[in-house]
């Protein structure tokens, strides 16, 4: 299990496609994509999700000439905050209960559709 820093330097990336997020259980659109790598996202949408509180998902690509199947898997809601756009939500979440055909899936998404995110510099306390 990586820490928190650790986590924060592994390769995110953001897709040059529009990633619905959806939510297993109730049907609806959580959010769409932000950026992503092997073990989480970040996600931007009109429901907040709740932290500390797990979720099954389904990555769908916008459009209908998608030729990539929706990608199924849990993740855990490690926290969420307002923006300053009203009645939008940012949501940091790790990826957990992937099967291995979802990861194979994760792995394919990123290698087609991803760029990487440049990290922030870093600043010394």
């Amino acid at each position: 299990m990586h820490s928190n820093a650790d986590r924060r330097s592994l390769p995110r990336y953001q897709l040059d496609a529009r990633i619905e997020v959806i939510n297993q259980t109730s049907g609806t659109t959580l959010g769409t994509l932000v950026d992503i790598h092997l073990e989480g996202l970040l996600l931007m949408g009109a429901e907040q999700l709740q932290s500390d509180h797990l979720y099954q998902i389904k990555l769908m690509l916008g459009g209908s000439d998608s030729n990539l199947e929706p990608i199924e898997f849990g993740i855990d809601c490690l926290w969420a905050r307002a923006m300053a756009q009203e009645g939008r939500f940012w949501a940091g979440c790790r990826i957990i209960d992937v099967s291995p055909a979802a990861q194979k899936n994760l792995e394919q998404l990123i290698s087609v559709f991803g760029k990487s995110v440049p990290e922030a510099p870093s600043v010394s306390v």
